[in-house]
């Protein structure tokens, strides 16, 4: 047996006089299957979750803030100060 560390293929004496292109056209292509891991229903819950406690952490920012004056979003926000 003979190993041809410069073109990294394996004289196996069947293939012997192939180049490397043709040992490699001939590995027949990859077959992937899908594995459906979660359920779709999973993860429209597991969505749901995340997201409601993405919310929660939002509106607990909002009340620990820097400023002493909660607003919520849906308020619109007066920014005509007027002249003092």
């Amino acid at each position: 047996m003979k190993i041809d560390t410069q073109g990294m293929s394996l004289d196996t004496g069947k293939d012997s006089g192939k180049s490397i292109e043709e040992q490699r056209a001939a590995i027949p292509p990859a077959q992937f299957t899908s594995v459906n891991l979660i359920s779709d229903a999973l993860k429209a819950e597991l969505k749901d979750l995340i997201n409601e406690v993405l919310d929660e952490r939002e509106l607990e920012n909002k009340l620990n803030g820097p400023y002493d004056f909660f607003e919520d979003d849906d308020e619109t926000e007066n920014t005509d100060w007027g002249t003092y």
